[in-house]
């Protein structure tokens, strides 16, 4: 990322009804020097949404408390109408959950009022263009699995990065899950690729029904899949992996030829430590390979 700052003012579109804040964030943001800013300040979400029908800012900063709006709903709202600008949500500390919840749901950062710099603000909505930006482009190019609509390899080494960095800046916890398919190749040589290619999607199937859609779930390859879980504490390791486990068993209940299995790993994200997203794969895999060396064990003593 370059730190020079853009050559053209970025349109920053101020959605307050703060009026007295939104004036001194318009006047700081016009006089500092991390970039050149060009600000609209709208009062109201009735307003916001009309102006945004017809210009386009290059980023909104954006109040979740409106007088004509819920809060819940402010984002949304506002994400809907235009998904390709990215928002910095703006909130106090009583709504600080929502705007967790906002980033989670696609929201690029948010600020809490009070609680930062506006060399910090300026920085955050810059970052906040070139992560929309570097989004963008990769859902241009080749980064979703054909046969299950996950997110492919280069999908998820290019994204997990970046949602690392975010959940570390809202003192997040990572879990990291690395699971594969048992017995893939028995299927394929017992049934045929066809029913192998079955089993993978029935896996993606199952781990979307187990996660949530803010989360990053993908095939890295073959019989092999991975989950960045964001916000997900050590105390829910337990919660996930018994969803997991009841989801495998209802897979079970239906008719087929063969028990459908998945071996899993799973791997906390040390925040005290600068770890990379390939050692949490290296050690998330050896969890993976313990759990299912394990498992082989059991059944050969059955």
């Amino acid at each position: 990322m370059s730190n020079h700052p853009p050559t053209t003012p970025v349109r920053v579109l101020i959605i307050d009804d703060d009026l007295e804040y939104a004036d001194i964030l318009q006047e700081v943001l016009n006089a500092i020097e991390v970039g050149e800013f060009e600000t609209t300040h709208i009062d109201c979400l009735t307003k916001a949404i009309t102006f945004l029908e017809q210009i386009q800012p290059d980023v909104i900063l954006l109040d979740l408390s409106l007088p004509d709006s819920q809060p819940q709903a402010t984002f949304f709202t506002v994400h809907e109408k235009v998904p390709q600008i990215p928002i910095v949500v703006v909130t106090g500390h009583s709504d600080r959950s929502l705007a967790i919840k906002a980033v989670r749901e696609g929201a690029q950062d948010y600020i809490i009022k009070g609680d930062f710099d506006f060399n910090q603000l300026a920085r955050a909505m810059l970052y906040a263009i070139e992560r929309h930006q570097a989004r963008s482009i990769l859902q241009q190019l080749s980064v979703e699995d054909e046969l299950t609509g996950l997110l492919n390899r280069r999908g998820f080494v290019s994204l997990a990065p970046q949602n690392i960095k975010i959940a570390q800046r809202a003192n997040w916890e990572i879990l990291l899950i690395y699971a594969d398919l048992d017995g893939l190749k028995s299927i394929n040589d017992t049934f045929g690729h066809q029913e192998g290619d079955k089993a993978i999607k029935e896996t993606a199937e199952l781990l979307r029904e187990t996660f949530r859609a803010s989360d990053l779930i993908a095939r890295l390859g073959g019989d092999e899949f991975a989950v960045l879980a964001i916000n997900a504490s050590r105390d829910s390791i337990d919660t996930i992996t018994d969803r997991l486990n009841a989801n495998i068993a209802r897979h079970n209940e239906t008719t087929r030829d063969y028990k459908f299995s998945l071996s899993f790993g799973i791997e906390r994200f040390d925040s005290d430590r600068d770890m990379s997203l390939s050692e949490m794969l290296k050690k998330a895999d050896r969890a993976l390979y313990k759990k299912k060396n394990s498992k082989h064990g059991e059944m050969m003593e059955k």
